[in-house]
């Protein structure tokens, strides 16, 4: 019976393409523009939780409804900051939250496309893709809690 020379988890055995888990960023400038794009989405939904608040007066909507949207939306937005700065400074709940946030944000955006909000709906996931897959590109290049740790 012939024997294997590779033994599991062994260099050799490693793909030729896989980069291990702390490895640089794919480019120099990719880490500023996913926290940029992120920051312009805690912008775009602080103004939505604005609206929601100054239209209150109006009385066209519940107020219960306007003020719990208005909330809902400040605490995302709070999320989306946050998400922001851990990818600056190499977090790991930049990239979950992020990434999250952009399928929730895809299905906001297909939503608002079946209710005729055709531009608000195309910005939504149009931003959603291209930021789920600039941080898809991060992930290899964030180190993991452990590692961190060891250091």
């Amino acid at each position: 019976m012939p024997i294997d020379s590779q033994t599991p988890g062994s260099d050799a055995s490693r793909r030729v393409d896989e980069r291990p888990a702390d490895a640089d960023d794919p480019s120099p400038r990719t880490r500023p523009t996913v926290a940029a794009l992120l920051g312009v989405e805690a912008l775009m939904l602080a103004a939505a939780a604005t609206y929601c608040f100054l239209i209150v007066p109006a009385g066209e909507i519940p107020t219960k409804l306007l003020t719990g949207l208005g909330i809902f939306l400040l605490v995302f937005a709070l999320g989306a900051a946050l998400a922001a700065r851990s990818i600056l400074v190499k977090g790991r709940f930049g990239l979950g939250y992020g990434i999250t946030w952009q399928l929730f944000q895809a299905l906001v955006g297909v939503n608002m496309l079946r209710g005729s909000l055709y531009w608000q709906g195309g910005l939504a996931l149009v931003l959603a893709l291209v930021l789920f897959l600039l941080l898809l590109r991060l992930v290899r290049s964030t180190p993991l809690p452990e590692s961190v740790r060891r250091s």
